[in-house]
């Protein structure tokens, strides 16, 4: 008997280290969760979407205000055609034999007109290309279209095929050009309200 607890005494002597140990070791811990923050990820985006909204704000209005700007302050395409058209009178070409050179001059001041003014590349066409894309838009009343027409078929006369005009038909082809531009120039109050429009 005193052997049979000796035995069992020495198996719960046994026992309880183990269990101790088999107590310690545990399995792995599941990995931990925590809450995710987005603040500072929601902050970061709201300014920079402020920055850029300001800087597209200010690019759009400083494009207006130079835009008003430089229509305001530049010269207007009739201005520049009296200008032109002045300066080909003193020079007197005709009086000294050039005629060809003066009526390229007074067609080339009249294209260039109509190119700033209407926005048709008249410079760049030959005679019955312009007065074709004339034809087709309701830019010019037919009275204008139809002086535009003579009006450059007699330049290329004397251009290519050397008429020799006389003063007086100088002088009404310089006074054609004149009237074309101040019938078609833009108004005063047109400018202003497409220089407020843009």
């Amino acid at each position: 008997m005193r052997s049979f607890y000796r035995q069992i005494g020495i198996i719960l002597y046994l026992c309880v280290p183990l269990a101790a140990i088999a107590d310690e070791i545990r399995d792995i811990k599941g990995p931990a969760y925590f809450p995710a923050d987005y603040r500072w990820f929601v902050a970061l985006m709201a300014v920079l979407l402020l920055v850029a909204s300001f800087s597209l704000v200010k690019f759009v209005i400083e494009r207006r205000r130079s835009r008003k700007v430089s229509r305001l302050g530049r010269r207007l395409p009739h201005e520049i055609a009296y200008e032109a058209l002045e300066k080909l009178r003193s020079e007197n070409l005709q009086s000294r034999g050039l005629s060809k050179e003066y009526y390229i001059r007074l067609s080339d001041i009249v294209r260039r007109y109509i190119e700033s003014r209407f926005d048709i590349k008249a410079p760049e066409m030959t005679t019955e290309e312009f007065l074709f894309t004339l034809k087709q838009s309701e830019i010019l009343t037919g009275a204008h279209k139809n002086i535009l027409k003579d009006f450059l078929t007699f330049c290329d006369i004397v251009k290519f095929a050397r008429y020799g005009p006389t003063k007086g038909e100088v002088d009404s082809s310089y006074d054609i050009a004149k009237k074309f531009v101040d019938e078609t120039r833009q108004s005063e109050e047109a400018v202003r309200y497409d220089a407020r429009i843009h």
